[in-house]
């Protein structure tokens, strides 16, 4: 009973070397994965990105839910201030390098206060202390009340302040872990969230507060928060190590997915979460969402991009982005190939979703959902089996589909998802699978927290100037202080950002979630919509061989999207209350 435990590291010695310290690190570090990420294929379902396209159709959904992605961890804050506890009172480890751990800790704190306050508000703030039950103690004394809702940003804003100068100016190895600019760009986001609820919360949600402040920011603040959130991105466009990454101008599709996808000699991913084969710390996502036609395991196809985010993709000449499908007669537009619609958009369409016979490892990715064929002058569809063909072998339905049906490891939405795709052999093998990363921080971001910010301030020459940086990526047409318009930077910020955790907490904060997702049967952007491709089976007609396509409902999602007033702001739960009277509830609880 006297023996010292053998596989117990006493606190006294881990914060005395600096390798323990960083053991510890990294455990925080692999504790803040909220959020839609690509370790879950799943989360990306409930927007209007993509469908996943297993099983049946998601006929429950008939709302969103309020709690959707909702961040309340005290736990966490709990370990990260005993880590600071333990690093503050180190005796062995250099004044620089306790700084320098202290900001890490500090930073990924930081990170959790803006993942709650963009969920629930003001929550209560327990800064470096660190609470042990004493019965002696009266229990109101650890009961903490919710921060307003500015107030919650501002700590946030000034934790970044205070830590990003005792933090690295260099990028950190596949932007693992957290350095100055990290931290300027968590304070830009901040102020950027901050000032669009103070300005759209006020005018367009007027009644989605709370009389103490927990919920709703005052319109006067908007201006401040802007002016900061655009000094700070200006800060970070001009003195970080960053740019907005365009490894080949000719092939603008291919260098949007490296800039986002691989991490070897990455030049605008800043923070990330990280993963390695080797450590065994990996991703399934290349698995279940590759081409089945071209799986490495025995999934595939899991996860279907929506029509939706395909037409919100510009065309470069400036013409209209809808994928014509009929003429004005109701007769059916001919193309040239599967891929001919798509050519002519945002090359960032290639680098963010397969349409038809993009490639995917450098082979075409068929998608076909059956023939369209001339029987007696009237065209008619004909789809079968996955895979099966004519008596001549015309295919007929292609193995990946798409196929509105139940069942799985087929396609229902007329287009994949290559962005986090990984292209490396074997990455989709069960006994592998991927250490693709996923970014949380790149440089696109602060340029157009700069355009944002300087359109609100009324600086719409300068707002054009940075949306340009990022557009030209894209090969789209040039915005002007004349043509930019508030609807301009939302769709940036939506194609430039598919899949990276933006779109539902973009919406939120302009307070036009509500109105995009508004319930409307057959609605442009409440109904979740499919394209399906075929092909011209006609021997003899002009057009035999050409492609038609057919816009349909997502069979994975036969209701529209419904985001209520309520689903602003995530439920404080009654269990919160009964264990602190001092909690305040959400709107519409």
């Amino acid at each position: 009973m006297n023996q010292e435990p053998e596989n117990v590291i006493p606190e006294s010695e881990i914060y005395n070397d600096p390798q323990l310290v960083l053991s510890v690190l990294s455990n925080l570090y692999g504790k803040v994965n909220w959020g839609q990420n690509n370790g879950d294929y799943g989360s990306y379902n409930q927007l209007d990105e993509a469908n996943t396209c297993y099983g049946s159709p998601w006929i429950i959904f008939t709302e969103y839910d309020r709690n959707s992605w909702r961040v309340r961890d005290y736990g966490f804050v709990r370990s990260v201030n005993l880590f600071l506890q333990g690093i503050r009172g180190s005796q062995n480890i250099p004044e620089s390098d306790k700084m320098s751990f202290e900001a890490e800790a500090r930073f990924l704190r930081a990170w959790y206060y803006f993942c709650s306050a963009r969920s629930l508000g003001g929550m209560p703030i327990v800064e470096d202390n660190v609470y042990t039950y004493d019965p002696n103690v009266p229990i109101e004394t650890y009961q903490l009340p919710r921060s307003t809702e500015s107030g919650i940003y501002d700590y946030i804003i000034d934790e970044c302040t205070q830590i990003a100068s005792y933090l690295s100016d260099e990028p950190t190895v596949n932007a693992a872990r957290a350095n100055k600019w990290a931290a300027l760009m968590l304070k830009a986001r901040a102020a950027v969230y901050a000032a669009s609820i103070a300005n759209y919360g006020n005018s367009k949600t007027p009644d989605l507060k709370t009389d103490g402040g927990e919920v709703g920011i005052p319109a006067d603040k908007a201006k401040g928060y802007y002016e900061l959130a655009l000094t700070t991105a200006q800060q970070i466009i001009n003195e970080s190590p960053y740019k907005l990454q365009i490894s080949d101008p000719n092939n603008l599709g291919l260098s949007f997915y490296q800039a986002i996808c691989q991490k070897s000699d990455n030049k605008e991913v800043i923070w990330a979460l990280d993963r390695s084969v080797e450590d065994k710390v990996t991703t399934n996502f290349t698995s279940w969402c590759m081409p089945f036609s071209m799986k490495d395991g025995v999934q595939g196809n899991a996860l279907g991009a929506l029509l939706n985010l395909v037409e919100a993709f510009e065309n470069r000449d400036g013409s209209d982005p809808e994928i014509k499908t009929t003429d004005e007669s109701g007769n059916y537009v001919f193309y040239d190939s599967a891929d001919q619609p798509f050519l002519n958009k945002d090359a960032r369409l290639w680098g963010t979703v397969i349409y038809p016979s993009a490639t995917y490892r450098d082979e075409p990715v068929v998608l076909q959902a059956g023939l369209l064929m001339n029987e007696g002058g009237t065209w008619s569809k004909k789809i079968s089996n996955l895979g099966e063909t004519l008596e001549d072998g015309t295919l007929i339905t292609a193995l990946d589909g798409p196929m509105a049906t139940a069942g799985e490891k087929f396609n229902k939405t007329g287009f994949l998802v290559r962005k986090f795709l990984d292209e490396t052999q074997n990455a989709g093998s069960e006994t592998r699978n991927s250490d693709m990363w996923f970014p949380r921080f790149r440089f696109a971001e602060a340029l157009l927290i700069a355009a944002e910010a300087s359109f609100e301030l009324g600086n719409k020459s300068d707002a054009a100037k940075y949306i340009n940086e990022v557009r030209k990526r894209g090969g789209i047409k040039e915005l002007t202080a004349e043509t930019i318009t508030f609807d301009h930077i939302v769709n940036e910020y939506r194609v430039e950002f598919a899949f990276e955790d933006h779109r539902w907490w973009d919406l939120k904060r302009w307070r036009l979630a509500h109105e995009v997702w508004d319930n409307e049967i057959g609605g442009k952007t409440s109904q979740m919509y499919a394209l399906f491709p075929y092909r011209v089976y006609a021997p003899g007609d002009e057009n035999d061989g050409k492609w038609v396509f057919e816009k349909v409902d997502s069979y994975m999602a036969p209701n529209p999207r419904n985001f209520t007033m309520k689903c602003y702001y995530g439920s404080i739960d009654d269990g919160w209350i009964s264990n602190n009277p001092k909690l305040v509830k959400n709107p519409y609880q």
